[in-house]
């Protein structure tokens, strides 16, 4: 399906309110639905992005093993290292430097567990594939810092693209850290709208200061910079929200 399409006009700021904060003792989960500000009819998705986790788990723990479906969810850490161990029985440790990309399809069951005395901060992206009940695989990839160092770093695009991990959909991931007083432009490309998020730090975007948590929707025409006020981590999603998407997601619909 395809969701109506609303225009973005310049940029819109996505509310720190519509977030759905859950605490669970040693776990705690900031859930986002990126479109929420454009109040689309029954869908707070942004196109084919259906929900962001800005997650925090304390040393010691463990989610049990436990299924998804229909979800291409990325693993992005910016602190702290998981041991992630799937139904295949194949573990890794994700950290700021081990990406995970998994893509449910039409089944993947997985448990995750804090290694380590460091408190784990990360993004888990829940993104909506073009159609339902694909075949279901995770990809692992290694990280250089230095490549967000000042400028925009790709971590995932999709299936085709030169991106190092791929989601099946028109969706890209970007991130970069900036030192204070650094400016950069934000990614560009015809028939994608931007999702801009401040995942550390403070910064401008035209007119408008961004701390951690903010976010701001951004028209694929609006050239767009950034200019951090102390050193900052961002992320931007570039995504074509025309494009078709499901919603038949454990997580994303």
């Amino acid at each position: 399906m395809s969701a109506e399409v609303r225009p973005i006009q310049g940029k819109v700021l996505v509310p720190t309110s519509s977030h759905m904060l859950r605490s669970h003792g040693p776990f705690q989960v900031r859930r986002i639905r990126p479109g929420v500000a454009l109040r689309q009819p029954n869908d707070p998705g942004f196109g084919g992005l259906g929900t962001i986790d800005h997650a925090k788990l304390e040393p010691g723990v463990v989610v049990r093993m436990h299924e998804h479906r229909n979800d291409e969810i990325i693993s992005y850490m910016r602190a702290g290292n998981m041991k992630h161990t799937d139904s295949t029985g194949r573990s890794e440790v994700l950290s700021s430097d081990r990406l995970m990309v998994m893509n449910a399809g039409r089944g993947f069951s997985h448990e995750e567990e804090t290694v380590g005395d460091q408190q784990i901060e990360m993004l888990q992206i829940f993104v909506r594939p073009n159609v339902a009940e694909l075949d279901a695989w995770v990809q692992f990839v290694d990280l250089d810092a230095s490549e967000r160092d000042g400028k925009w770093r790709l971590l995932t695009g999709p299936v085709g693209s030169a991106a190092p991990t791929t989601v099946r959909q028109a969706v890209y991931l970007y991130d970069a850290h900036l030192p204070a007083g650094a400016s950069i432009d934000l990614p560009k490309q015809g028939g994608f709208d931007r999702w801009f998020y401040v995942f550390n730090g403070e910064a401008i975007v035209g007119d408008q200061v961004l701390r951690k948590y903010d976010a701001l929707m951004i028209s694929d025409q609006a050239a767009t910079s950034v200019t951090a006020v102390q050193d900052t981590d961002v992320v931007v999603f570039l995504v074509d929200r025309k494009n078709r998407f499901s919603r038949t997601g454990t997580m994303s619909g």
